[in-house]
């Protein structure tokens, strides 16, 4: 494996490393420059060197575009996506990467509410699951909050082996974790309805959660 999904990652400045650090976003052109760039033989160094920092600003198009370098990274190179929100890449980007652990960024938010809310989730059924998430009276600002929280919680239980429960990060029968975080998210911001959308996050949250699906 010579992909890697990171949460933070440094390293100097070389003739075989090369960064896109992107303002908006990161389209096809640059990822073009960046196969163009793990072409060439490492120089000074063992391997080239690729580092798309804020990785979740890749395009569509872009992500579709490094899927093959990602599954068939080139000899002597190693590439890195730098997120703190990997639920924004397709998963077909997520299946063709390792997750490694980094020293966790500090988060700015209390997450004992949300901790607790998806512990609950966690080990109800279904039924209970809906019923816990309408008594939560979510506004739609709060719900994103959560969605943000509950990103963060997911890093802590990748990073974290013993505290890991069975999780489907990405894909298969029972969907993502990711996807189903992005995909809530995605819903809320399209203004579809609030009740409905976390209802979908509920439902599938048990699915990935639990080893059983139930």
């Amino acid at each position: 494996m010579h992909s890697f999904i990171v949460q933070q990652f440094e390293i100097p400045d070389s003739v075989d490393t090369h960064k896109i650090i992107p303002e908006t976003s990161i389209g096809i052109e640059e990822v073009r420059e960046a196969i163009k760039f793990l072409s060439k033989k490492p120089t000074q160094s063992p391997n080239n060197i690729l580092v798309f920092y804020n990785a979740h600003l890749l395009t569509l198009p872009a992500q579709n575009a490094i899927l093959k370098i990602l599954e068939e990274p080139p000899t002597n190179s190693l590439i890195y996506l730098v997120t703190a929100q990997p639920d924004q890449l397709i998963t077909t980007v997520l299946s063709r990467c390792q997750i490694i652990s980094t020293p966790h960024m500090s988060y700015p938010s209390d997450l004992s509410y949300s901790s607790n809310l998806l512990k609950r989730l966690q080990s109800a059924q279904i039924e209970d699951r809906l019923k816990i998430m309408e008594e939560q009276e979510f506004t739609r600002i709060t719900a994103l909050e959560f969605l943000n929280d509950l990103e963060w919680l997911t890093h802590d239980m990748v990073n974290n082996t013993l505290l890991r429960p069975p999780l489907n990060l990405r894909g298969g029968s029972g969907g993502a974790l990711y996807e189903v975080i992005h995909l809530t998210r995605k819903y809320l911001k399209a203004n579809c309805n609030l009740k409905l959308s976390m209802d979908y996050l509920a439902i599938n949250l048990g699915v990935v959660l639990r080893p059983n699906g139930c």
